[in-house]
């Protein structure tokens, strides 16, 4: 995989993740999106660390690029989130917002 394809695609979660958790309540359903972004963690969860780490950086370079200030801050978030960067000895925990969840957890 390129890494053009890399940081597109990563930039592109970066952003839609933060939009959707920008997003009012009212606007969209918060148990829903909780469905989501666990769906998400559970297969970031799956990453290797090195790959997980990788992901983490592309989502950083991608919110630096980011030009609105409130929006950026939000997608430097979506790393630690997700527990992007927990070492690979808490797998299991629930880290990040999203929690990082093992293949018993999925429903």
């Amino acid at each position: 995989m390129s890494d053009t394809l890399l940081t597109t695609l990563a930039t592109a979660m970066a952003q839609l993740v933060t939009t959707i958790d920008m997003t009012d309540e009212d606007e969209v359903d918060p148990d829903l999106t909780t469905t989501w972004f666990e769906d998400v963690a559970y297969n970031l969860g799956r990453l290797s660390t090195e790959d997980r780490h990788r992901l983490a950086a592309l989502f950083r370079e991608a919110a630096m690029e980011e030009t609105r200030p409130e929006f950026r801050e939000a997608m430097l978030e979506v790393p630690e989130n997700f527990g992007l960067e927990d070492d690979e000895d808490d797998e299991g925990d629930e880290s990040g917002q999203y929690g990082r969840y093992d293949e018993d957890d999925r429903v």
